[in-house]
Formats: C-alpha cells, sequence, structure tokens
C-alpha cells in the first residue's frame, strides 16, 4: 500500500509523561483511538487522518510519533544499510538537518552516540546526499528522529509534532513554577470535572489550568492555533487537514462553567490576564488577586471542582516552611466547600504537607514536575 495515501495505516505512537499513559489512553478513546498502553504512551494504528486528529486535539500527549521499522539488530556495521531500506523522502523532504534521539537498552548495542551516527549515514544513503546531525536542543526547527534499542530490537522512528505538544500557541507569558499545559489538562480529566461544574484553581500563577479548562470547556483543540512538523512531509495532505479543521470550529461552544482563578502574586494575576486576552478567552473567566483566605468570600455553587497546582519546595526544609499554608488551605476547604471535589499536585515525599492539608484525598497517578517527581491527589469516590 501506497504510505503517501491517507487510506494507509501507520504504526503511531503516542508519548506522554510517565504515570499519565492510563489517561492518555481515556483520552484517546474519547477521541475513537483504540489503544494500548505501554511505557510512556500509547500504541495505535491508524491512517493520515488519526495522526492529524491526535496531534490536534490530544491534551495530554507530548509528542505523536510515527513508527517507520522495528527490527532485529545486533552489529552496528549493518545498521546503515537496514535503516537505509526506509522510505525517509517522505518525512524528510528537502531538508539537509535533522536531530537523532538515540536510546540503547539490554542490546549487544549499547553505545547511543554510535547507533545514532549509523542512523544517519543510513538516511544519508537513502535519500543519496549528504545529511547533517544538529544537537535536540539547538535545532529545534529540524525535524527529529527516534532510535530506540531494546533488547536487541531496534526501533526507528520520527516525530510528527514538531514543538513539544504542551506549546498550544495561546500561552504567552510565565511566571515561576509553571505546569506544563498537557499535565494540567492531564489534571483536570483526573478531576471528572464535567466542562459544566464551577471550577476553582487558588494557585493559578501564570492560568495555565484555567485555560486548559476554558479549552476543554469551548471544546476548542489544543493545536488549533499552532503547526505541526506532519506538514512538511511530502505525503501531507492540506486538504484533509483544512477539513479536519472546519470540522473542529463546528464543535465549538461557548463555555457553560464558571471558571475561576485566585493568585496573591500580582504579576502572577497580570500573566493569567494577558495570556486569557491573547487567547480570546478571558470573557469566559474570573481571575482575582488575594491570598487563600480571599475563598472565605467568594460566591460560588454548593458543589464544584477545585484543581489546583499549589506551592511546594524542592527540599524537605522548604515544604516544611509551607506546613501553614497548607493546613489553612486544608481548613477553608473543609470549612467553605465540603462537598467539592479537590485534586491538586503534591511532591511524593511531602507527607508532612499532605498531613497539614487534612483531606481525605487519595493518589490516583504520579509523574515528573519541574523535575520533582510529584502524586496527583484527588477526592476519594463515593
Amino acid at each position: 500500500m501506497n504510505p503517501s495515501e491517507p487510506a494507509s495505516r501507520f504504526r503511531i505512537f503516542a508519548i506522554c509523561p510517565p504515570g499519565l499513559e492510563g489517561i492518555l489512553f481515556r483520552e484517546l478513546a474519547l477521541l475513537g483511538i483504540t489503544g494500548k498502553k505501554v511505557a510512556g504512551g500509547v500504541e495505535f494504528q491508524g491512517d493520515l487522518l488519526s495522526l492529524y486528529s491526535v496531534n490536534l486535539w490530544s491534551r495530554v500527549a507530548s509528542r505523536i510519533l510515527l513508527r517507520l521499522g522495528n527490527f532485529r539488530l545486533t552489529s552496528l556495521r549493518d545498521a546503515t544499510d537496514r535503516v537505509a531500506r526506509y522510505p525517509w523522502e517522505l518525512y524528510l523532504a528537502d531538508h539537509k538537518k535533522i536531530r537523532i534521539r538515540a536510546s540503547a537498552h539490554k542490546s549487544k548495542i549499547y553505545h547511543s552516540g554510535a547507533l545514532g551516527q549509523r542512523v544517519l549515514k543510513g538516511i544519508s544513503k537513502r535519500l543519496g546526499r549528504p545529511i547533517h546531525l544538529v544537537p535536540e536542543k539547538a535545532g529545534k526547527k529540524s525535524p527529529l528522529v527516534f532510535v530506540r534499542m531494546f533488547k536487541d530490537r531496534c526501533q526507528l522512528s520520527i516525530d510528527s509534532s514538531g514543538e513539544h505538544l504542551h506549546k498550544r500557541g495561546f500561552k504567552k507569558f510565565t511566571v515561576r513554577a509553571p505546569i506544563r499545559e498537557n499535565l494540567a489538562a492531564a489534571m483536570l480529566l483526573a478531576s471528572g470535572w464535567d466542562r459544566r461544574a464551577m471550577l476553582l484553581d487558588p494557585f493559578c500563577g501564570s492560568g495555565t489550568i484555567i485555560m486548559e479548562a476554558i479549552l476543554m470547556a469551548s471544546v476548542i483543540p489544543p493545536g488549533r492555533r499552532r503547526s505541526f512538523a506532519f506538514m512538511q512531509w511530502k505525503n501531507y495532505d492540506q486538504g484533509l487537514w483544512s477539513q479536519l479543521l472546519r470540522r473542529s470550529d463546528r464543535l465549538a461552544i461557548e463555555p457553560r462553567a464558571k471558571i475561576v482563578g485566585l493568585d496573591k502574586d500580582v504579576s502572577a494575576v497580570e500573566a493569567s490576564v494577558m495570556n486569557l486576552e491573547n487567547a480570546g478567552l478571558f470573557a469566559f473567566s474570573q481571575v482575582m488577586h488575594g491570598d487563600i483566605s480571599a475563598l472565605e468570600q467568594l460566591k460560588g455553587e454548593d458543589k464544584g471542582f477545585i484543581v489546583t497546582n499549589p506551592p511546594y519546595g524542592r527540599r524537605l526544609k522548604e515544604n516544611y516552611s509551607l506546613t501553614g499554608l497548607y493546613a489553612r488551605f486544608g481548613q477553608i476547604l473543609r470549612n467553605r466547600f465540603p462537598n467539592w471535589k479537590v485534586t491538586i499536585v503534591c511532591p511524593q515525599d511531602a507527607s508532612s504537607l499532605r498531613r497539614a492539608l487534612g483531606l481525605p484525598l487519595k493518589p490516583i497517578s504520579r509523574f515528573p514536575n519541574g523535575g520533582i517527581q510529584v502524586d496527583l491527589l484527588s477526592s476519594l469516590t463515593e
């Protein structure tokens, strides 16, 4: 079957932060995609429409890879010729520079740098012209090729997304310790929020969680404002992509939920407001300046959802200094919001903060955030 045809079937891998595979799996199921959870993401088969749709709609995925080949490889001598068998011309077109992310585990080939060089030679051989390797961080606009050796199997993939998918194109301003958009979306999806009930983020920072909530409630795809690496492929179908965008635009609605953000940092509130205005979403939210004591006067519903990324320290002594804040926060939630569902992130080793919070929360997932392993904690389900 001609891989340039939209009806062709591909093996696709949606990458997500470790620990969020289950949330991503359920999200893809809602998109009509049946996949298989594996470490680091979800594997599935699909056509170009599937590939485009997941890039456009997934709120949790980090990247979407197209699997090109999987073969047994035990010697670097054979690597160049094996790599050259695959249709790199479809995906690299006129590119002269690429990035390669190579890894090797439990294999006779263990030197990832040497493996990456052989892959580069194989691609150059297939294309009949030299391709140059650039550092991954330095050449962000260059195509990204993944090669993974595991138990003497070589997996070749190419990134279809381009920039990391958490970069929606909506947010322009940040403050200290922001949470990535795909992690915020995962929190919202895991919270059980129905996109109609009131939602509150009392530590909103630059507004990532409330912005993701508005996009969800508006049925606006997170990738609507950005471009993708697959748009540079020779098999890119502009008509199919345009059709997908028109279909997504017809789904958009005005949010029905009241979405509120609060932060004691004036610069954070200003950043939130500017981000919401830049995205054209300011009218659908309320952002307030004040510390958590302002929650006592907040007029809301008897029931709702609190989803937030509260402050926490990198070191244990910093966590201890925050116990007072967590104790106050927990008391306010118990007194003012007894029937609300609460979902927060907290460092894995910050048991003192959890005790201070004093809420019946249970861990439902664990993932890295800003170099710290955090637990996603949520209210006990009835």
